[in-house]
């Protein structure tokens, strides 16, 4: 499958012959069939041409001789009659070769079936995102085959610009693409086309996307400070991700906050409206709110509450971030000894005593918070 790659560019056009064969490069060659189940069988003739004008050439597949002369026509109707062919000279030299695919046109499962890729969602097996407006973007999907055979080819492509894209050397379920004259500061008139070529054994498959940079723009994970006031009081605040783009004022982000009750997690659904942070929010149990700030100050409980963020970018429809989150608790809420009776601080692995907040007169107990120490 080296030899396939090192014949195949960027810039690989394809040449309809037939209404039913493409070809990616002279010597690659894929052949539309209908594999229907119960229906005639349909012989997709291929003429395959070895360059040299010798009644004595002969053609091999697989290490058996299958015909001579400069030209092979084969029929292509499943599988087993794709693959690579070669012609060599009286001496065994290969002269030329040719690699046969099959690209399923329809089955039982419909048209054009997929079976290389998983579908990440209706009809979509490619998914791409960048973490800010640089011009780079991955794109990523998921193999259903085994990735040591799969053979994979990404490309995008935008009108009257420079697009470059590689598929990852270790990990070939990832690709990056970097726009070379993309301008961050310029409105995208055209959506970035994305085409994926994928090829397992004799099967060969295509993929496709589009979009605007805007649509699939996410930013990193925000970073969030907590501050204790005093008093009871504890100021949350938050940053832009090092990635995204400046001036912030050009590129500004929304955020979105939720206080959960510790049992939760950042993916909860709140029940609650969707309220505007432009106050001092209530630290009454879990809400739910957008802004455009960057701080929020909250009263201390004694119970335990997990406080998540997420952002996006403020003027397009495209995906949040994933959530950061961080715990807020009262840190005076401590471990303590009184009347003789005693509270422990940590059950993960081991007793452990916080502090006595009284001299203890039982002999006994004193010893026995001595052996606990």
């Amino acid at each position: 499958m080296d030899l396939l790659w090192s014949l195949l560019s960027i810039a690989c056009l394809f040449l309809q012959l037939e209404g039913y064969t493409m070809v990616l490069k002279p010597n690659v060659v894929v052949v539309d069939v209908d594999m229907t189940p119960n229906t005639p069988s349909q012989c997709r003739n291929v003429t395959l041409q070895c360059g040299e004008q010798d009644p004595s050439v002969y053609w091999q597949r697989k290490k058996q001789k299958i015909g001579k002369g400069s030209e092979l026509t084969i029929c292509v109707e499943d599988f087993p009659d794709a693959g690579n062919f070669t012609c060599h000279n009286d001496n065994g030299d290969i002269l030329n070769h040719t690699l046969v695919l099959i690209q399923v046109t329809k089955n039982d499962r419909g048209e054009h079936p997929k079976q290389i890729l998983q579908e990440i969602s209706d009809q979509m097996y490619i998914k791409c995102e960048t973490k800010n407006y640089s011009g780079v973007f991955e794109c990523s999907w998921n193999l259903n085959v085994n990735p040591n055979t799969v053979q994979i080819l990404a490309e995008a492509y935008r009108p009257n610009s420079s697009i470059s894209c590689t598929v990852h050397d270790q990990d070939k379920s990832r690709a990056i693409c970097h726009e070379l004259t993309y301008c961050p500061f310029q409105e995208e008139q055209e959506k970035v086309q994305v085409h994926l070529y994928a090829i397992d054994g004799p099967r060969f498959e295509s993929y496709s996307n589009q979009f605007f940079l805007a649509d699939i723009v996410t930013p990193e994970k925000i970073p969030i400070h907590k501050k204790d006031e005093g008093d009871k009081k504890v100021i949350v605040s938050w940053e832009y991700p090092n990635s995204w783009d400046k001036p912030h004022s050009y590129f500004p982000l929304k955020f979105e906050v939720k206080v959960l009750k510790n049992k939760n997690n950042c993916n909860h659904e709140v029940r609650s409206n969707q309220l505007t942070c432009n106050h001092k929010v209530p630290y009454k149990g879990s809400f739910h709110c957008f802004t455009e700030e960057r701080s929020l100050r909250f009263n201390h409980s004694t119970k335990k509450y997990i406080f998540c963020l997420r952002a996006k970018d403020m003027y397009s429809d495209s995906p949040w971030s994933e959530w950061s989150e961080i715990v807020l608790r009262d840190p005076g809420q401590q471990c303590w000894l009184k009347d003789y009776y005693y509270s422990l601080c940590s059950l993960k692995h081991h007793y452990s005593l916080c502090h006595v907040t009284k001299t203890l007169a039982s002999p006994t107990i004193s010893t026995h918070l001595l052996l606990l120490a």
